[in-house]
């Protein structure tokens, strides 16, 4: 028996997330993924990343949506990230753990605008169910996609009632001066059930 410790419930939360966000059509779109290079691989492949060798070839992607605070220096092309962190904020009496859970969502500002001639168009995102007027914003829509998920859905299997925070719900982000984003924070209250357990 392997007793299901907080920051084991920290990583879940965040794999589950992801998970979420793979799966939803429109904000795949908006990340505007590159087309997989091999057809063993796929879309969800690219927003991931990572290093495959096939029939004798290496293929290596750098990925969109990552489970860590992900800055470099070294982008090949522009694109747009997402990146999902937890923290653990409080825990009360041994009975419930307040995490906070960050969604930052952030791209080249040459991808910020959507326009008629960009991927997605601007009547494409409009058809998504999105009013974006004459000019779209990437990280608008993208934090308006985000929020609809997670805002208050009580149906995220294996985590708690998801709410936006008190204080700081949504701030800018923008780790360089070619980039530009909004981070999205969330609070978890999870009740500790002391017999609730793992097998290994």
């Amino acid at each position: 028996m392997i007793l299901i410790s907080n920051l084991y419930n920290a990583s879940k939360y965040k794999n589950v997330i992801i998970n979420l966000l793979l799966k939803d059509n429109d904000f795949v779109t908006l990340m505007s993924p590159q087309k997989p290079p091999h057809n063993q691989l796929g879309i969800q492949d690219m927003l991931l990343g990572g290093t495959w060798f096939i029939d004798n070839k290496k293929y290596e992607v750098q990925g969109q949506l990552f489970d860590h605070n992900f800055v470099t220096d070294i982008i090949e092309e522009e694109k747009t990230f997402v990146f999902v962190e937890t923290d653990i904020d409080m825990i009360r009496q041994n009975i419930f753990t307040d995490f906070n859970l960050y969604i930052c969502i952030f791209t080249a500002k040459t991808l910020i605008r959507i326009t008629d001639g960009t991927t997605p168009s601007i009547n494409e995102v409009e058809e998504m169910g999105y009013e974006v007027g004459h000019y779209g914003n990437r990280i608008d829509v993208l934090c308006d996609i985000v929020d609809g998920i997670l805002n208050g859905n009580k149906k995220i299997k294996g985590i708690s009632d998801v709410t936006p925070a008190q204080r700081g719900f949504c701030t800018i982000y923008s780790p360089s001066i070619k980039y530009y984003g909004k981070c999205l924070k969330y609070n978890i209250s999870n009740f500790n059930d002391m017999e609730e357990y793992c097998e290994s």
